[in-house]
Parts: structure tokens; C-alpha cells; sequence
């Protein structure tokens, strides 16, 4: 409770269609997606919600929250990739491409050098702006050029440097129609393996994330998102940056009904178990509505021949064991049995 506590007092509340969209934990008014899932299932109006604050507001850092599974990662790449007013740069933090100052050199590089080349495409057509071209030509060329030296955290932030010489802002790209840079920082809670590599790291990270706030809040160049399965992300990058710096979201579960949808057009095709139709009810009480779990269920319901009890279920079965190895054995048996209260009901 605390974790929502602390998110609810800070998250803004914006209106679509009549209804409110939160940013707060609640049924109901969540983004709802799922990484794992081999279909995406389409939310048409948390999509409409999260465009229009990635297109029609000034950039912003924001922050994106949930549980790990319920699809942050998918929710930003439905956008970004499939939307022409986007040019999207990913760095993926699981993939450690943000833990050493060679390997933060090598992964802004690499996507704003990427994004140089698209742009400079379109800058071409434009005899107008030959200022701007020649300021993205000469990015290229330092890329290149400084790619050959041993990396260093001063050459990181001569990077950080450059790039904020180089890119108009955000107004720019939106006068020509040119696809706007959006910069996305997947599991931006690995930041920490930067920050605690060394001293040097530390103050690294520091002026990264600095260098976030003037391209966001400040000079307006980008809009820039950070994606984090930890409940404490948005403590550690309040401390960091002061909470009105970020705008903060969460991804979480689905609702009841759009569990049902999910369960009966999703996954009961894909695995081939039309005799589970009509029967979410019972599955929701051992499964609950994440996408993961049911299709997790649904799979292991078809690997034992058609038949699974709820404490055949490997998620229940782990949490179980937490249960008996965690917690005094009288404490264990009573909230055990109020698991199983819970089922038969």
C-alpha cells in the first residue's frame, strides 16, 4: 500500500471521451498490455491516450510503471514503431547497454547516429534549412570520428554535448511533418548497474539524466521514456530529478471483462481448448486477470491432458512454496486456507 501511497499523491489525472484515464493505481483506468503475449491486444483507448501525450503535448520524461508482464514494453512499441510521426531510439537496459561508459557511448551513438541518417533524408528537400543539415552532417562525421578513441565518461558526455547542438527542437519536426525523435529507455531501473560501477559512473548517470530534463522540460528536443518493472524507480528518479521533472504512468492488469475477451478470442484458439468457453469464472479465481498467467494456465491445462487443479498450477504451487519456506508454519496454514476459501468461493 505504501507503493500506491506514494504514486497517487504525485500522478495526474487527464480526460478522454468522458472518462478518466489515471495514471493511479486503479481497476479500471490502467493501460493494459502484455509483452509475453503473441497477439497484441489492441486497447483503443489507452493507444489514443498515450499517443496523444507522446504527439500533441511539449516533450516531457516520462516514466512508465508496472508489474513485470503486463507489457510495458509492448505498449511503447505499438506506438512509437507504427505511428509515421515517431522516430523512435531504443536503449534496452536488460541487454547491458547502459552499464559502463562504453557501452552508454556505444548505445546513444549508435540510435541518434541512426536517427541523423533518417533525418538528413528528409532535410535534403529542404533547401531552406541548410543550417540544421550541416549541424546533423557534422554529428555524423563526430560520431565516426571519435568512435576510433578509447571511451571514456568525458567522451560520453562530449556526446551528450554534441547531441544538444545538433537537434532542433521539438517544434522543428512537428512545421515539416518530419518524424519527431522519442527516446526510450526500456527497464530504466538498470541505470543503477551504471551508478554503482564506480565513481565515475555515478557522476556518469548524474549528468545523463540531467541531460534528459534539458532535452525534455527545458529545451523541448525530445520527448524521452523510462520503463521500469520496480515499484521503486519512481522514488529512486523523484530523488534524483524532483518529481515535477517526470510524469509518471502505470501498466497493470486487465479488467475482469477484458480478461474474459482476452481468455475466449486469444487463447483458447491458440491452444486448441474450446471446452474451456464459458468457463473463465473458475479459471479468473485461480489465475486472476494478467495476460501471462491465464495463457500460462491455459498451456499447462493442455500439457496434463485437459485436467489441472489449482494446486497443479506451477504459479500456485511457487507460491505456495513461498509460503511454507517464508513464513511460520501456523501463519502459512491460515493464509493457505484463505486461499483455498477464496477458490471454492
Amino acid at each position: 500500500m505504501m507503493f500506491v501511497s506514494s504514486l497517487t499523491k504525485s500522478f495526474k489525472c487527464l480526460s478522454t471521451g468522458g472518462n478518466c484515464i489515471s495514471n493511479m493505481l486503479s481497476n479500471g483506468y490502467i493501460a493494459r498490455y502484455n509483452t509475453k503475449a503473441n497477439v497484441f491486444f489492441n486497447r483503443t483507448r489507452e493507444l489514443r491516450y498515450f499517443r496523444n501525450a507522446f504527439t500533441n503535448g511539449q516533450p516531457r520524461l516520462h516514466v512508465i510503471l508496472g508489474p513485470p508482464s503486463t507489457g510495458k514494453t509492448a505498449l511503447i512499441r505499438e506506438i512509437t514503431t507504427k505511428n509515421e510521426n515517431f522516430s523512435p531510439l531504443f536503449i534496452n537496459c536488460r541487454n547491458g547497454q547502459f552499464d559502463s561508459p562504453e557501452n552508454v557511448y556505444n548505445s546513444l551513438s549508435i540510435q541518434f547516429k541512426t536517427l541523423a541518417d533518417k533525418q538528413m533524408k528528409y532535410l535534403e528537400k529542404l533547401p531552406n534549412e541548410l543550417e540544421i543539415r550541416d549541424k546533423i552532417l557534422d554529428f555524423v562525421n563526430f560520431v565516426a570520428e571519435k568512435g576510433k578513441e578509447k571511451i571514456t565518461s568525458d567522451r560520453v558526455s562530449e556526446l551528450l554535448s554534441k547531441i544538444v547542438g545538433t537537434l532542433p527542437d521539438w517544434n522543428f519536426w512537428n512545421g515539416y511533418r518530419i518524424p519527431q525523435p522519442i527516446l526510450v529507455n526500456d527497464e530504466a531501473n538498470l541505470f543503477s548497474q551504471l551508478g554503482n560501477s564506480s565513481k565515475e559512473g555515478a557522476s556518469l548517470l548524474k549528468s545523463f539524466l540531467n541531460w534528459l530534463v534539458l532535452n525534455t522540460k527545458e529545451e523541448r528536443r525530445f520527448h524521452a521514456i523510462l520503463t521500469s518493472s520496480d515499484s521503486f524507480f519512481i522514488n529512486w528518479i523523484e530523488s534524483q530529478l524532483q518529481i515535477p521533472h517526470v510524469t509518471p504512468y502505470v501498466v497493470g492488469n486487465l479488467s475482469i471483462g477484458e480478461a474474459e475477451d482476452y481468455f475466449e478470442k486469444h487463447v483458447l484458439p491458440q491452444h486448441g481448448c474450446e471446452e474451456l468457453k464459458g468457463k473463465f469464472d473458475h479459471v479468473r479465481r485461480i489465475t486472476g486477470t494478467r495476460m501471462l498467467i491465464i495463457n500460462m494456465y491455459v498451456s499447462e491445462y493442455k500439457n496434463n491432458g485437459g485436467k489441472l487443479e489449482y494446486d497443479e498450477f506451477s504459479v500456485f504451487r511457487q507460491e505456495d512454496d513461498k509460503l511454507r519456506t517464508g513464513l511460520d508454519a501456523n501463519i502459512s496454514f491460515l493464509i493457505k486456507e484463505v486461499m483455498l476459501f477464496d477458490y471454492r468461493s
